[in-house]
């Protein structure tokens, strides 16, 4: 009977053995399909990972184009500026010019208009100096001319007087 029981124990064993195995093979299998499941998951995230990255790489491409855009338009706006002061200034420049010239050319009229005025001043005074100088003999000329009248005047009136005189003791 021993060795029934050993046989039974043998045979016990190898259930018991079919059972482990197959509760191992379960559990391996669970195992396997957790493992299958977390490969799942984490290919799905590794592949949003990678449209993500695309997506970045895509929108830094974007980004890198619309700066190379903006540094365009601010060179090309840099550059219209200079062009623009550039030619203000060489406006500005050729407005000094001219307003220098205009200023020079009414500089030099002043001064002749100065000369001119200096001249007609003295001109002036040099006529009025001859005017008053031609007043003054006129004057002393009417003084001569009322000294001799008055001489003459008195003159005759002696004259007459004394022809008066005369007469008026011939009458007598």
């Amino acid at each position: 009977m021993a060795k029934a029981g050993k046989g039974k124990q043998k045979e016990k064993s190898e259930d018991d053995q079919l059972r482990d195995a197959d509760e191992l093979l379960g559990e391996l299998g669970r195992e396997i399909w957790q493992l299958e499941r977390k490969l799942v998951i984490e290919a799905e995230k590794y592949q949003r990972y990678m449209i993500e990255q695309l997506d970045l790489k895509r929108e830094i491409a974007q980004l890198g184009e619309q700066m190379d855009n903006e540094e365009k338009l601010t060179a090309n706006t840099r550059i219209e500026m200079c062009r623009q002061y550039k030619a203000m200034q060489t406006e500005l420049c050729h407005r000094i010019d001219l307003l220098q010239q205009t200023i020079d050319s009414l500089r030099q009229e002043l001064e002749t208009q100065r000369v001119t005025l200096e001249n007609t001043k003295q001109e002036k005074d040099e006529i009025i100096a001859q005017k008053n100088k031609k007043i003054n003999e006129q004057k002393q000329q009417m003084e001569n001319m009322a000294i001799l009248f008055g001489t003459m005047l008195k003159e005759t009136l002696e004259k007459m007087s004394h022809k008066v005189d005369g007469q008026g003791a011939r009458v007598k």
